[in-house]
């Protein structure tokens, strides 16, 4: 028999964002800006949770910064 421990409330291991509040922290990026990038496969990668868009956090900060102009590259 197996038995599972009860250690509290299941977590996401994610923050989620919705478009408006990604657009809200990119300067420059609006919400038909981050709707075109999803059409041409551009940008953040996003999730599609039934008709809701969403933005990992993380994820978003990763992106932001891989696409630092004039990085040093190994």
């Amino acid at each position: 028999m197996t038995t599972v421990a009860d250690d509290g409330p299941a977590r996401l291991s994610h923050e989620f964002l919705s478009p408006d509040q990604v657009a809200d922290l990119l300067p420059g990026v609006n919400r038909n800006t981050l709707a075109m990038w999803r059409y041409e496969h551009k940008g953040p990668k996003y999730y599609k949770l039934g008709r809701k868009v969403v933005y990992a956090l993380d994820e978003l900060e990763a992106w932001i910064a891989a696409s630092a102009a004039g990085a040093e590259r190994d």
